[in-house]
């Protein structure tokens, strides 16, 4: 799995270098990534288009088998097959998708290890970098401490203390705090220029983290959200109300994505034998989803949550293309003609 974040930072990386900006990288990025799983999203949307086709078979089987559900499943299976339907199919694509953003979380995560290019042994460099840079100016050392979010009260006001932290257990935390190292690398540029970082002979990039305003190096802060409806309103900054739109779009475009899908699928509502409509699991996850994506952008980066946005616009945009272009291949003329024998069966055995 390693390898396979490697290869993610490595052309999120380059998305970098190419653009100049992490927010046009990660769009850049989602639809480098939506183009690989084209082939695989065209499977979905064609399986899709086939069982809209089928439903009225699947209905005659419903009214023949309703009381055999084992009978029921059997038939339903050799009408998929009868038509090559996998009804997995359209579960693919999704499968496959959060692994990736499981681990593009880990490459946002650690932008210093994955995207600038340093290796886990050679991080210690940035800190030396650092305490070469803040020589003579302690100012410099609490300016990067207080980046990190540290709280110098905790550490007596120390800043060397306070830094330790960072390099605890060989520097495990260090980890902890790649997005705001790499933050603060961009915004003084000056100390990647230290001889304990050039003598590696890399070139590392920086990364701009500014995106039409928004920091997508900071997570959506949900207490303030829920705050000001309490009316604690005193300390909001622009910056804390603009990364809110990150989750709000991340979920209004998730349920978008959720009704044209459900809109294309052509599924009528099942009712019951007393002529009320069933209940339907899909609408639950159609309220549930995005909500779920909206509470995961409150909880990550913003920069995870714009491209879950951009990924939804994007899987928007090629249901509706798609729905236009692909052909089911099954002809009504072929539905019509199941249907017949189907009847004329059902005819005869009440013979």
């Amino acid at each position: 799995m390693s390898y396979i974040m490697m290869g993610l930072g490595w052309i999120l990386k380059w998305c970098s270098i190419i653009t100049q900006n992490y927010g046009i990288a990660i769009i850049l990025f989602t639809i480098l990534i939506k183009l690989v799983l084209l082939p695989l999203t065209v499977k979905q949307q064609r399986s899709m288009m086939k069982t809209q086709k089928l439903q009225p078979l699947l209905m005659e089987l419903q009214q023949k088998y309703g009381n055999d559900k084992e009978k029921l499943n059997q038939e339903t299976m050799k009408l998929y097959q009868k038509y090559q339907v996998n009804p997995m199919s359209g579960c693919l694509p999704m499968l496959i998708q959060l692994p990736i953003l499981m681990m593009l979380y880990w490459v946002v995560k650690k932008p210093v290890v994955y995207i600038m290019g340093f290796g886990e042994d050679e991080v210690w460099r940035i800190i030396s970098a650092v305490l070469e840079w803040s020589e003579g100016n302690p100012e410099n050392l609490e300016i990067f401490v207080d980046a990190m979010g540290l709280d110098l009260s905790k550490y007596g006001n120390d800043a060397m203390q306070a830094l330790s932290v960072l390099t605890e257990n060989s520097y495990k935390n260090f980890g902890m705090y790649e997005i705001q190292i790499a933050r603060f690398l961009q915004t003084h540029p000056e100390v990647m220029s230290s001889q304990w970082i050039t003598d590696i002979g890399k070139n590392f990039i920086t990364i701009n983290y500014d995106f039409i305003g928004l920091d997508l190096s900071r997570t959506p802060d949900l207490g303030a959200f829920f705050g000001m409806f309490m009316g604690r309103v005193n300390n909001l900054d622009m910056q804390t109300v603009l990364l809110w739109i990150i989750p709000l779009l991340s979920g209004l475009s998730s349920y978008a994505t959720s009704k044209i899908s459900q809109a294309q699928s052509g599924q009528k509502p099942q009712t019951t034998d007393n002529g009320e409509e069933a209940p339907n699991p899909m609408k639950g996850m159609m309220t549930f989803m995005p909500i779920m994506s909206a509470w995961f952008a409150f909880t990550l980066p913003a920069v995870i949550g714009l491209y879950w946005i951009i990924s939804n616009i994007l899987a928007m945009a090629q249901q509706v293309v798609l729905n236009k272009v692909l052909n089911s291949g099954i002809t009504d003329e072929q539905i019509e003609g199941e249907i017949i024998n189907a009847k004329k069966n059902r005819k005869k055995r009440k013979k």
